[in-house]
């Protein structure tokens, strides 16, 4: 019998068990990923391409392009195919991001004979219908126009133009006036050319029986697309270092600053988002202690690192009240120098420790979570041991590391400072 007397025993985590997919490598050059689980009678299908934001030749193209996919194939409308998807129950939508263009169907598994084919019809024969694409532009111009009237969203566009360039195609945002010559040929042009099932990867994961399996590999198989997304030659532009877009009348400012940090294979890179948690990667980081407990400028402040195929970006975030924008920059710097001074002491260590592995464990609990894990593996090349290295160099990192890693990384003069709002008295 259960004693509730006695606390759980605590157990160390030596490594973690990702399922490995099984592989198929289709007719058509596309690579058929299965992650299978009994568990519930679902199933998630991912088709990725090369397709994102780094292959398009004019801002706002690539994520135009995925939207127009759904306005309409040779056999369904739009409407057709947003009332079949909503018929079965599942869910059916476009992911688009800085590399690739993801379409995800989610649904029962006993219903993929069913939507498939209107999934590969999308994928293999959009239209582009003129009507469609203009109702789409305005619509993408309006949410523009009211995300533009936000401070967090011209600081980061701001902060990533200071980082790579103005043109770059990492650059978070689009200018005010990015779409008012969108062309419907670009967007037609854009699929011709970047969307290839040479290179497309599909994941499958969920529910899947043999039977279902055989269907997968025998339709998707048919499914052909001869664009050849080679990569583009984009080199960084340097600029100034620090950036102010006014906004006269609000009474907060949003900060950001940040730069480039090694991309998620370097060495070093398992280190420094250990190190990024102690200084802004949690509710009880450094920064929130600081800015939001102490001094209580904000509500919120965080740090983090996002890696991309090309590049990875360290940055810092926050909120704060127009007045104590300078105040909240000298505090920020301020902790990144005692990072740089100071060793972090075994108490703080291990908390941090202790909350990132049981937050990963916590992160892998579902079939389609261990699946997104085994989707950056292959995007990113990454070898297949990563995740168990990444739980490895938690456990064993030490201040003195985590010390010479804040000098070598975070060097403050190398940070770009991006600032949106209205400025102090």
């Amino acid at each position: 019998m259960l004693d509730r007397t006695k606390a759980p025993e605590i157990h160390e985590i030596e490594a973690v068990t990702l399922q490995i997919a099984e592989v198929s490598h289709l007719s058509n050059g596309a690579r058929l990923h299965y992650i299978k689980s009994e568990t519930q009678p679902v199933i998630r299908l991912d088709f990725v391409f090369k397709a994102g934001k780094w292959f398009e030749e004019h801002a706002g193209v690539a994520d135009l392009t995925g939207k127009m996919l759904f306005e309409g194939s040779m056999n369904y409308t739009a409407k057709q195919i947003a009332e079949k998807v909503a018929f079965y129950g599942a869910s059916f939508e476009n992911n688009h991001g800085y590399d690739r263009s993801e379409f995800t169907l989610y649904c029962l598994s006993k219903y993929v004979p069913e939507l498939l084919p209107l999934v590969l019809d999308v994928l293999q024969n959009p239209v582009f219908p003129t009507e469609e694409f203009e109702l789409l532009r305005k619509r993408n111009q309006q949410n523009l126009k009211v995300q533009r009237q936000k401070n967090s969203y011209l600081a980061t566009h701001s902060f990533t133009k200071l980082v790579y360039g103005k043109t770059h195609p990492y650059v978070f945002g689009l200018d005010e006036h990015a779409l008012d010559n969108t062309a419907k040929v670009e967007l037609a042009n854009f699929y011709k050319h970047r969307y290839s099932t040479d290179q497309l990867e599909v994941f499958a994961c969920g529910d899947i029986s043999e039977e279902l399996e055989k269907l997968l590999e025998k339709e998707i198989a048919t499914l052909q697309l001869t664009g050849a997304p080679s990569a583009p030659s984009i080199s960084k532009v340097e600029g100034q270092d620090e950036d102010f877009v006014s906004m006269p009348e609000s009474l907060q400012s949003s900060i950001r600053l940040g730069k480039q940090f090694p991309l998620i294979g370097h060495e070093d890179y398992h280190k420094l988002v250990v190190l990024n948690e102690i200084l802004g990667g949690y509710f009880g980081s450094r920064l929130m202690r600081n800015i939001r407990e102490d001094k209580g400028y904000t509500y919120g402040i965080y740090s983090a690192i996002s890696p991309k195929e090309q590049d990875s970006l360290f940055f810092i975030g926050t909120d704060v009240n127009y007045q104590v924008t300078e105040k909240t920059l000298a505090e920020i710097h301020k902790e990144i120098k005692l990072l740089q001074k100071e060793l972090v002491t075994e108490e703080e260590l291990q908390t941090v420790k202790s909350y990132m592995l049981g937050k990963f464990l916590n992160d892998i609990a579902t079939i389609f979570e261990q699946c997104d894990r085994y989707k950056r593996i292959i995007l990113h090349k990454l070898p297949y041991e990563h995740y168990n290295n990444y739980i490895s160099t938690i456990r064993g990192v030490t201040a003195e590391e985590l010390k010479d890693l804040a000098n070598q990384y975070l060097a403050t003069e190398g940070l770009k400072t991006a600032i949106a709002g209205k400025r102090p008295d």
